[in-house]
């Protein structure tokens, strides 16, 4: 299986998280890791250091990756949106196209897979309430 990085790294950010944030963004760039800073929307006044930070980057090596997801913010810096990537995920609109799309991610092998009756009704439920959540 040749696809991804040897390693994977992530963080979900905080309070105090940019720190150590930086820490694995240096060290993944080094060494080709892929890092994911998870939730930056919840550490709005670290966002410009982090545009610092990925700006600094001068020799990364190739296989380094960085990862970033948030909710949208108007804080967010423009630097770093600019010189991204972005991919957008919306769930579809109302519970049963949610359910839907649950189902529509499971083949029918997986479904009958599993010996146990209470199999399905407890992939509803999940799916239910992951539509509902």
């Amino acid at each position: 299986m040749g696809f991804g990085p040897q390693k994977f790294k992530y963080l979900a950010l905080g309070q105090g998280m940019g720190d150590k944030a930086k820490s694995l963004i240096e060290s993944g760039a080094i060494r080709g890791h892929w890092v994911m800073l998870q939730n930056c929307h919840l550490l709005t006044s670290w966002l410009k250091k982090l545009e610092a930070i990925i700006e600094g980057l001068n020799k990364s090596d190739k296989s380094f990756r960085l990862w970033l997801t948030t909710n949208p913010i108007q804080q967010f810096p423009l630097g770093i949106l600019q010189r991204s990537i972005k991919v957008v995920t919306e769930p579809p609109d109302g519970l049963s196209a949610n359910i839907k799309s649950a189902y529509n991610k499971l083949s029918d092998e997986v479904l009958e897979e599993c010996p146990k009756a209470e199999y399905k009704s407890m992939v509803y439920v999940l799916s239910f309430f992951h539509a509902v959540i």
